[in-house]
C-alpha cells in the first residue's frame, strides 16, 4: 500500500488461484508501475505459504479492452454453468492465441460446482470413517498445472492430475 502513485489496490480470489490488481494514478509510466509491483512482491514473498507461485500480469490496461463477446446457447440446451466451463476451458484459450491479444478476462456465466451429499447410514454399514470420504473427494480434486503444447498449428491444454 506504500507504493507511490499506487490509486487503488484490488484482490480476487478463485480456486487456486488469487489476483492482485494494483491501480496507479493516470499517466504513470507501465513499466516504472510493474518494477514497483515486483519490487513490492519480492518483499513478501517469504512470507508466503510453501508451494505458492507468483507471476506478472500482462502489460494491458482496462483501457485496451477493445473486444467483447458472449456465448449465447439459443437452443437452451446448455446451461450457464455449461457454457461457463467452455469459456474457462476451450474459448479463452482459443482467444488468447491471437497474435495481439494480452488477456483474456472471463465476465458472467456460473462456475460449475459439485457437491458431495454424504449418507451416514451407509458409511456405518460399510465401516467407514468421515475422513475417508474426505481424503478420496480430496484426492479426486488434487490436479496440478500443465501447458499449452503447439502440433500442427494447433494448440492444446495438458494438464496432469496428482496422486
Amino acid at each position: 500500500m506504500g507504493a507511490p502513485k499506487v490509486k487503488a489496490i484490488r484482490g480476487y480470489s478463485d480456486f487456486g488461484f488469487s489476483y492482485v490488481y494494483v491501480i496507479f494514478e493516470d499517466g504513470t509510466d507501465i513499466y516504472w508501475a510493474r518494477t514497483r509491483v515486483l519490487e513490492y512482491l519480492s518483499k513478501i514473498l517469504p512470507q508466503l505459504p510453501t508451494g505458492v507461485k507468483t507471476e506478472l500480469g500482462p502489460d494491458a490496461t482496462s483501457l485496451g479492452w477493445v473486444f467483447q463477446y458472449s456465448l449465447v446457447d439459443r437452443t437452451g440446451k446448455h446451461s450457464s454453468d455449461e457454457l461457463r466451463s467452455y469459456q474457462d476451458w476451450f474459448m479463452r484459450y482459443a482467444v488468447q492465441s491471437v497474435p495481439g491479444v494480452a488477456e483474456v478476462a472471463t465476465v458472467g456465466g456460473q462456475v460449475r460446482q459439485y457437491q458431495v451429499t454424504v449418507r451416514p447410514d451407509a458409511l456405518a454399514a460399510y465401516k467407514l470413517p468421515l475422513d475417508v470420504v474426505v481424503e478420496a473427494v480430496r484426492k479426486g480434486n488434487n490436479d496440478v498445472g500443465g501447458r499449452l503444447v503447439e502440433l500442427s498449428g494447433r494448440e492444446y491444454m495438458v494438464r496432469a492430475a496428482a496422486t
